[in-house]
């Protein structure tokens, strides 16, 4: 937390009761707590659950209980539904506002063949889209498999959960990927999993893999590779497994495409242009990229990642004077940044509709090279795929 963005002070008797009911709106009010701060059912819920996870046995969990079930009548969105359920399972001395919870719950899911799961318009840190629903899903399969109920739906939210895993092991987003692990790890813990067999990878029905899976290594992630697949033609990889127990596995391939146009059309668009793409040794190169929020409403947590060229050092007093200009901007503020030797990431609190930022930064030629530029995007953080990339630039840098 940014220093000033909030305060720790000792609560007088019953002001635990008063902070379930009246969200303090003066208390961190940016970010990813605003939603909870206009959404009194939600935040109610959700301590009343982080109250109830610690042990907690005062007087506010059996209030916040009654004020949830006092609104449980109105439409409420798939994601405090989640949450209610959660707090309304462990809850655990009334059977009936849990049973009450996971109807609701219930009722509310979108089931597609084998896949069940939950969505919402946004979440409470502002993901939106494939991210929100994994999200809200993950919590929903947490409530589910606590409750003892729907054993059946809560297979297919989990096959959902499974499905939307990207080729890095993760699910787009921090808060998706936490919800995603919590509910596989519950699922885990309630069927008392002990997986163990042989598992043979085939290859174009040719044994390519073996793996014995054993109480000691059945909890670990097991990779293979195969890097010389001929791109003629099909090529098939399938999973032989004996033994007890269910296996979950994910198959993933990577390629390349050429450089097309840009879409028209981007939620989100990045550009990035170099004053000069030929200089020598130790000159100085003035970058411009232009971000611009082509959404009709704010773009929120927006990341821009701009690569830097190999062999060059970006100056950041640049960006250091750009985020002291845009303190007080309502839109377009930059954060903070960081930099690694091949990019600059920027954290952007929002993008207000249809703005255009304009960025300027310079770098500094170290040695002699030509080499195209490491890969400049921009996307939500907790919605990955609204999303652009910048194409590469060829730069060249001579002796001096």
């Amino acid at each position: 937390m940014p220093p000033g963005h909030g305060r720790i002070s000792p609560l007088p008797r019953g002001a635990a009761v008063a902070a379930l009911a009246v969200p303090d709106t003066q208390f961190i009010n940016e970010g990813a707590t605003n939603r909870y701060n206009s959404d009194v059912l939600r935040i109610t819920a959700y301590l009343a659950w982080a109250l109830r996870d610690t042990g907690y046995q005062g007087p506010a969990v059996e209030k916040a209980k009654q004020f949830i079930e006092k609104h449980m009548t109105a439409k409420i969105d798939p994601y405090t539904l989640a949450v209610v359920a959660n707090f309304a399972t462990d809850y655990k001395e009334d059977r009936e506002f849990a049973r009450q919870a996971i109807q609701m719950l219930l009722d509310a899911r979108t089931e597609k063949d084998e896949q069940v799961w939950w969505s919402a318009e946004e979440t409470s840190v502002y993901a939106t889209g494939p991210s929100a629903a994994v999200e809200t899903t993950g919590l929903a399969v947490r409530a589910l498999l606590q409750s003892g109920e729907a054993s059946g739906t809560a297979r297919k939210a989990l096959t959902y959960i499974a499905s939307k895993k990207d080729a890095y092991g993760t699910w787009g987003t921090t808060q998706a990927t936490i919800m995603a692990l919590r509910a596989l790890l519950t699922a885990t813990e309630k069927g008392a999993a002990d997986v163990r067999g042989t598992v043979v990878v085939l290859l174009n029905g040719k044994p390519a893999e073996k793996l014995e899976l054993t109480p000691e290594n059945n909890d670990l992630l097991h990779q293979f590779a195969f890097k010389n697949v001929s791109t003629d033609g099909v090529s098939t990889v399938g999973l032989h497994f004996e033994g007890k127990g269910g296996l979950a596995y994910q198959i993933v391939g990577s390629y390349y495409l050429p450089w097309d146009e840009k879409a028209a059309g981007e939620p989100l668009s990045i550009d990035v242009a170099y004053d000069r793409t030929r200089l020598a040794q130790d000159d100085i190169a003035t970058a411009s990229a232009t971000v611009r929020n082509n959404l009709p409403k704010a773009a929120n947590m927006v990341m821009v990642d701009l690569g830097i060229p190999p062999g060059f050092d970006l100056l950041s007093e640049d960006l250091q004077d750009y985020q002291e200009k845009s303190a007080h901007h309502k839109g377009g503020h930059l954060s903070k940044f960081s930099l690694t030797a091949t990019q600059a990431l920027l954290y952007f609190d929002s993008f207000s509709p249809g703005e255009l930022v304009t960025l300027k930064y310079r770098l500094r030629a170290k040695y002699p090279i030509r080499a195209r530029t490491f890969k400049s995007q921009v996307y939500e953080y907790y919605d990955p795929e609204i999303a652009s990339v910048a194409r590469p630039v060829q730069l060249e840098v001579r002796k001096r």
